[in-house]
């Protein structure tokens, strides 16, 4: 059975080879707009001595909005605890953050003053905070000092207090 004759194919294989130095489409895609298999566009790459392209999928250039969310809390948490929040294992947190270390924010308070967070059904307002523990003011403005964000489960920010946010600007400027 002869081969199947592409018509001016001097012109497709210039507007395809074209194509693809771009780099814009996958190879695939080029050999759909020029009606040739991708087999046939690779050997033409090859016979034109251009650079051939990788197999697999192009590599990410920045990391998820559910990657930034498990790099920022497990500069705060440790990756066993990151992980039972995201259903993962802390070797998986791990390679994230490993992954994406540029993105890694150095180790800080997962807290500021005059944030709310929820503990255990109970709202607190965070007076100080530092890496490893914080004072807080719960609603009927009982304080707690040393309270460690590390031990069992992890507190969660739902808010700040305006009227502790007016004060520490007030402070800050003063």
């Amino acid at each position: 059975m002869p081969k199947r004759i592409i018509q001016q194919s001097d012109t497709v294989m210039a507007q395809a080879l074209t194509d693809y130095q771009n780099r814009d489409l996958t190879t695939e895609a080029i050999a759909l707009k020029h009606g040739i298999s991708t087999a046939t566009l690779t050997v033409w790459a090859k016979k034109a001595g251009l650079e051939l392209r990788n197999r697999g999928r192009k590599p990410q250039s920045r990391p998820t909005p559910r990657q930034l969310e498990i790099i920022k809390l497990a500069s705060v948490y440790k990756y066993d605890q990151v992980g039972a929040r995201f259903g993962m294992h802390k070797q998986s947190i791990h390679r994230i953050v490993k992954r994406w270390r540029e993105w890694a924010q150095p180790k800080r308070a997962p807290f500021d003053p005059g944030d709310l967070i929820v503990w255990r059904g109970k709202k607190f307002t965070v007076l100080e905070a530092n890496h490893q523990d914080g004072t807080l003011m719960d609603e009927h403005e009982k304080i707690y000092k040393n309270f460690s964000w590390n031990g069992g489960r992890m507190p969660k920010k739902v808010g700040t207090n305006p009227r502790y946010a007016k004060l520490n600007a007030a402070a800050a400027t003063a």
